[in-house]
């Protein structure tokens, strides 16, 4: 009996050491999963070594947004494909001097839960395009953008066109990181940070 119950004991022990495992690896994944402004703050950090010299965060929801849109009216629109938005995020961090050398790239992360769309990184700049949502439009998408001087982080949701990840990557390829940040400020009704 003694012999029986230490074999039940072990197997005990070890289910129960499979299952910490799987609720350990549950809990990692549902971390992996987010991207916000603090993972991507975060990020920065883990790269730089030292925090932003600045930071600037904006969220606003589908209401607002709507009666933003209607106010500027359908002449509003910069170069990106932003119809169908419903609610903004948006974080800017500006780059310490210390790391003006250093290029920063954010092209390799990869949040669990998140289809990587575009990768992209040429010189100072990169940029990470991950979306969420149906093959005919997206209905949730998250950007990270590094620049010299400065990285972006956005977050648009809505009904936005499927052409939207690539016009961000030739966006970013063309004036770094000033023109995406300026379209979604547009976008969000804001000013420069």
């Amino acid at each position: 009996m003694t012999q029986g119950g230490s074999m039940l004991r072990g197997v005990a022990l070890r289910r129960t050491g499979l299952g910490s495992l799987a609720v350990l690896a549950l809990v990692t994944a549902g971390c992996a999963g987010s991207i916000s402004p603090q993972t991507v703050r975060a990020e920065l950090v883990r790269q730089t070594g030292v925090p932003p010299a600045s930071e600037f965060e904006f969220t606003m929801g589908r209401f607002t947004t709507a009666l933003l849109k209607s106010a500027l009216g359908p002449g509003a629109d910069g170069e990106l494909p932003l119809a169908g938005l419903t609610g903004v995020e948006l974080a800017v961090y500006g780059l310490p001097l210390a790391t003006a050398e250093r290029y920063l790239d954010f092209s390799q992360m990869t949040p669990y839960g998140w289809e990587n769309v575009v990768r992209y990184k040429e010189g100072s700049k990169s940029v990470l395009v991950m979306i969420r949502g149906g093959s005919e439009s997206i209905q949730d998408l998250a950007l990270v953008a590094a620049g010299e001087t400065e990285v972006v982080y956005g977050r648009l949701r809505g009904h936005l066109p499927a052409t939207l990840p690539e016009a961000i990557r030739d966006a970013v390829a063309r004036n770094g990181t000033a023109g995406v940040k300026r379209e979604l400020l547009d976008a969000a009704g804001t000013s420069e940070p």
